[in-house]
């Protein structure tokens, strides 16, 4: 969401500190956290908000004009099922009052003491004194008749959209006020989330707006605005959760599908350290005690890639962007989603913000009335760049574009008309379904980085992503925003050993074999191609020069020895005769030993179901299971669907087997070297010898 000038200088001023990052070796000694696991967003959410075209003024009308729209072009077919309304939507003070709130001169609510005497909050001090529900604003959304039955206009809305097969999404914040002004949610937590419930709201997008006077620390440091009262005492992380957990408890008493929560924190707020609450739980957070709290940051805020997905569905990683694509590329939201892969899996997905693919200029006309770089329109090719960059990352899918008529969207002003839809190309990108099977693959591992970073803001940028299915997806962007360039990666360089490979481009569906090197052709300025090459997930030799391991289907038992332990085996910890759910470990090898052979099992979607040899009273063919993040591979007994069930399994050239959770997304690896180490799952690390499985039997 665009913000108010006070909260841009924030940004500018604390950008260095969102850079702090997370090790490999930090998470395989963290306890592991535990996750969201509402079981939504098992892939990463599609759909529309209303912000980018619309703005604060949305109206019932123009919601519902979005979702005609959106249902009579195939834009709910292609799985954009989600619109959501953002900041604007309510009245300005709730149902207990009967005119709006105080404000100080910061825009901050005005806070009071326990006598009713205004103070300013920056001590963590004061209370909130509105009481009551939020109110739609009558003159936006007004009531409407349902079945007999008078809803205001959000309930309605929720129901139009269902009413076409659709989700419907609506705007909170974790603090006092909106970004516009509104009442938000810090404090009313249950209140509101009963409201949401009740109105048939299925999904959140909860901001982080803290109004505020610049506060300095102890040691004299500036903070810049990072809010009042409880906004100070308690984390975005902590202050997330308890909305989460009342949204939880909502769905349940109402007994209604639990609801998926977008959590749109801003890097610009770091906390201060000296006010935040001695019981914060972001305090003693497994995953951010391991990751390391920066000088002058408070646990629980930037960044949130590091511990969001525990407590949210969607998570922002940056800043807001604008219709200028280096917002995305790699200097801008690129780098900093490759920072956190941890935070991408099944019910947890980065999130790189609303897309301009299709935006058009709603502030004037482009280039006549307007000239803001910041409100130029996407070119084409620049529409297909951002798609491929959020899917190649696996991010949420979330248009900001005006998806409505050339008459509905049309804007008159200063003697000028023109309309802000969509047009009929940018709609086809969007709807293009190689790029939106990348985006939703099930396999859940964002790219990675194909060498070094780049040299300049607009020098080349290669990214890769392993696929469920065993192909490998490639983008190759030109991030020059003025000159053609032709950009191809070696095979070598993307990892694989075979002499040739069939290949798709994704974008303008040619198709062909690469033999050393995929691309090669020139590529437009800001532009793309995106490939999708198949049977060469990385490590698999794939291609015309081998196939998937020779374990995976062949229908026996196998025995696997952990790298730089001696040759130990895999086991069920305990035996066969341990209860189900247990851990797995390693030890000595034993030939003949039902517990240390295994079974790799194809799935239709192109993942593996591992399960041991036990055929016991206490557990029969038990399967290998991950959890929701860092921690113990287990075993359960088979649950079909479960992504913590899967596994991709690939092999080097010298034959080591590679085997990664499709669930967490992490890669099976051994606790110690030792017998009895457990089994267990860590980010990739190719220098980690337990990673590497070798075939014993």
């Amino acid at each position: 969401m665009r913000r108010t000038p006070h909260r841009l200088v924030g940004l500018l001023a604390v950008t260095a500190l969102a850079a702090s990052g997370l090790s490999a070796a930090a998470l395989g000694t963290a306890i592991p956290a535990v996750a969201l696991g509402n079981g939504n967003a098992l892939t990463p959410p599609m759909g529309w908000n209303s912000w980018n075209s619309i703005g604060a003024y949305v109206t019932e009308n123009q919601v519902k004009q979005t979702i005609d729209f959106m249902a009579a072009n195939g834009l709910v077919q292609a799985g954009y099922d989600t619109v959501t309304v953002d900041d604007g939507w309510s009245m300005r003070h709730r149902d207990g009052q009967t005119t709006d709130f105080a404000k100080t001169a910061d825009g901050a609510m005005q806070l009071y003491d326990a006598n009713g005497t205004p103070v300013s909050g920056a001590d963590g001090g004061g209370n909130d004194t509105t009481s009551g529900h939020l109110l739609p604003a009558p003159d936006q959304f007004p009531a409407q008749t349902v079945d007999g039955r008078t809803v205001n206009g959000i309930q309605y809305l929720a129901w139009y959209a269902h009413s076409k097969g659709m989700k419907f999404g609506l705007y909170a914040t974790d603090t006092y006020t909106t970004c516009q002004g509104h009442p938000g949610s810090l404090g009313h937590e249950a209140t509101d989330a009963a409201d949401l419930v009740s109105w048939g709201v299925d999904f959140v997008k909860y901001d982080d707006c803290p109004y505020g006077p610049t506060i300095y620390g102890p040691d004299g440091y500036a903070y810049y605005p990072q809010g009042e009262g409880k906004e100070l005492t308690q984390s975005i992380y902590a202050r997330t959760q308890a909305f989460q957990r009342a949204l939880d408890a909502a769905t349940a008493a109402a007994g209604k599908p639990k609801i998926t929560l977008s959590l749109s924190a801003q890097p610009a707020h770091t906390g201060i350290p000296s006010l935040l609450g001695a019981g914060d739980p972001a305090r003693t957070d497994p995953l951010i005690t391991a990751a390391g709290t920066p000088p002058h940051q408070a646990p629980g805020y930037s960044p949130t890639g590091i511990w969001c997905g525990q407590v949210a569905n969607m998570c922002r990683i940056g800043g807001d962007r604008d219709s200028e694509l280096d917002g995305v590329l790699y200097n801008g939201q690129l780098q900093t989603a490759l920072k956190y892969p941890g935070n991408v899996h099944p019910g947890s997905w980065n999130d790189l913000d609303m897309m301009f693919a299709g935006w058009q200029d709603t502030y004037g006309v482009w280039g006549v009335t307007d000239t803001s770089q910041g409100h130029k329109p996407f070119t084409d090719d620049e529409s297909r760049t951002e798609l491929s960059v959020l899917s190649m990352m696996a991010a949420p899918l979330v248009s900001g574009a005006d998806l409505r008529t050339a008459a509905d969207s049309q804007h008159t002003a200063n003697g000028y008309t023109w309309s802000t839809g969509i047009s009929s190309s940018a709609l086809a990108l969007l709807k293009n379904r190689d790029m939106i099977a990348i985006d939703q693959d099930s396999l859940a591992r964002p790219a990675t980085l194909v060498g070094n970073p780049p040299s300049s803001p607009v020098a080349p940028v290669v990214l890769k992503r392993q696929l469920a299915n065993g192909d490998l997806a490639v983008a190759l962007i030109n991030q020059d925003p003025n000159n053609w360039a032709m950009i191809s990666a070696g095979f070598a360089d993307l990892g694989l050993t075979g002499s040739g490979y069939g290949y798709r481009e994704l974008w303008t569906g040619a198709t062909g074999t690469a033999t050393g090197t995929i691309g090669g052709n020139w590529i437009p300025a800001h532009g793309v191609a995106l490939y999708r090459i198949a049977g060469a997930g990385t490590g698999t030799g794939g291609g015309t020069g081998g196939g998937r391991p020779g374990v995976v289907g062949d229908g026996k038992y196998h025995a696997l020895g952990a790298g730089g332990t001696g040759g130990q085996a895999l086991e069920v910890q305990g035996g066969c005769s341990a209860a189900v759910g247990g851990n797995s470990d390693i030890n000595a090898y034993q030939s003949g030993n039902t517990a240390q052979q295994w079974m790799f099992t194809p799935d239709a979607d192109g993942t593996v179901t591992i399960s041991d040899n036990c055929a016991t009273a206490a557990q029969t063919h038990t399967v290998l299971a991950g959890g929701n993040g860092v921690g113990s591979a287990y075993l359960l007994n088979a649950t079909p669907g479960n992504p913590w069930q899967k596994w991709k399994v690939t092999q080097s050239g010298s034959g080591a087997l590679t085997v990664t959770n499709v669930g967490n997304g992490l890669t099976l690896d051994v606790a110690g070297t030792t017998a009895g180490s457990p089994g267990m799952t860590n980010p990739a690390n190719p220098a980690a010898a337990g990673q590497s499985w070798t075939v014993l039997s």
